[in-house]
């Protein structure tokens, strides 16, 4: 099984106009898409293709709900660059949980053909409450490489909080996907750093032990994403953070 589960922190730190900070512990799945159809066959309370108390809903993500996710992945990355990726694809993502699902980003890594070097990065962001979805491609062989991770650097196009506007430079960095994953995602305005998202995650093993070990340690997992935003967002509302409105150009993957 290729297939594994990553836990970890996530780190959200605002530096202007309002100085915040605010961290949780989570775990995310990552998903081979070659092994998703009968990924959890062995497992109670998982499925890919039915309702259960932890699930993959297809039309959560890229593409045409009809056709498989790594087929609507290798087609998109063909008609942004040309080229189809020819190794595994990986998803690191939140499942539904209870039924409720709430995923504020999932990271598509595509591996080259010899499945031993990420090729290509998706990130696949979602800007609740508004329900659109973005996908932002990263092209490694373009990054930067410095320190065993991958550097990008580029312009907003996608509006997430209204407490952030569009004028942002992004500085992505991205390690690969091996014991241990990190992150980091900052907003760049004027060359001051304004805001800065950190990931980091250890991998673990798919098993009986593990998953329901993450079902009883994170329950209510994707509530508890959602409630922290919310209330760091409840917070910048309240002490006057300067609001930025939707700016209504409607984009998806």
């Amino acid at each position: 099984m290729n297939s594994a589960l990553y836990e970890g922190n996530v780190t959200h730190i605002r530096y202007l106009p309002i100085k915040t900070r605010f961290d949780y512990s989570l775990f995310m799945l990552f998903l081979d898409l070659q092994e998703l159809p009968h990924l959890f066959e062995s497992f109670w309370f998982w499925s890919t293709r039915k309702w259960n108390i932890a699930y993959f809903r297809r039309s959560d993500h890229m593409g045409d709900p009809s056709e498989s996710l790594s087929d609507s992945v290798r087609n998109w990355v063909f008609t942004k660059t040309g080229k189809r990726p020819e190794g595994r694809i990986f998803l690191m993502t939140h499942l539904c949980y209870f039924g409720y699902r709430f995923n504020p980003v999932s990271f598509y890594y595509c591996f080259d053909s010899s499945e031993s070097n990420v090729q290509t990065i998706i990130a696949e962001i979602n800007n609740t409450p508004w329900g659109e979805q973005f996908c932002y491609l990263l092209d490694c062989s373009k990054s930067i490489e410095k320190e065993g991770m991958h550097k990008f650097f580029f312009k907003k196009e996608f509006h997430i909080s209204p407490f952030m506007d569009m004028d942002f430079d992004y500085e992505w960095n991205f390690s690969e996907p091996i014991e241990h994953l990190k992150v980091s995602m900052s907003n760049i305005k004027e060359g001051e750093k304004i805001f800065e998202a950190n990931l980091l995650m250890r991998k673990k093993p798919i098993n009986s032990k593990s998953l329901t070990r993450a079902l009883l340690k994170y329950p209510l997992i994707t509530w508890k994403v959602k409630a922290a935003i919310y209330y760091q967002a409840f917070k910048l509302w309240y002490t006057k953070c300067p609001f930025y409105p939707h700016p209504k150009n409607k984009m998806s993957c």
